[in-house]
């Protein structure tokens, strides 16, 4: 049997783009721009944490719960990014319940230090 067509493509399909020209930006799923907004979240988080602002970093946290959550929707487990969003989920949850449990302490954290005489 002979080929149908010609082997070799025609030339204006195989043109190269020109020196310098950028590169076509590449599509980013949704579920990575999600992954990116809770790394953004819980870096934002970690330093209301280290700048002893326990009760607004909770809510930073809970947000980025929210946000997994939401990229996990609909998600197949055999996904990529399954795994990892769901390690970041328990990681955030661990963040918040440690959070939780120095908030009675908060006080102390802010106190100034007086030094005694």
């Amino acid at each position: 049997m002979p080929p149908s067509g010609p082997r070799v493509p025609p030339k204006g399909s195989r043109e190269l783009r020109p020196p310098g020209e950028p590169r076509p930006l590449q599509r980013v799923s949704q579920v990575q721009r999600q992954a990116d907004e809770v790394k953004k979240l819980q870096q934002q988080a970690g330093d209301l944490v280290r700048g002893n602002d326990l009760r607004g970093a909770i809510h930073m946290f809970e947000d980025c719960k929210a946000e997994i959550d939401d990229a996990l929707d609909g998600l197949p487990k055999d996904d990529l990014c399954y795994n990892t969003l769901v390690e970041t989920r328990r990681s955030v949850e661990e963040k918040i319940s440690k959070c939780k449990q120095f908030l009675p302490f908060e006080y102390f954290l802010t106190a100034p230090n007086l030094q005694a005489k």
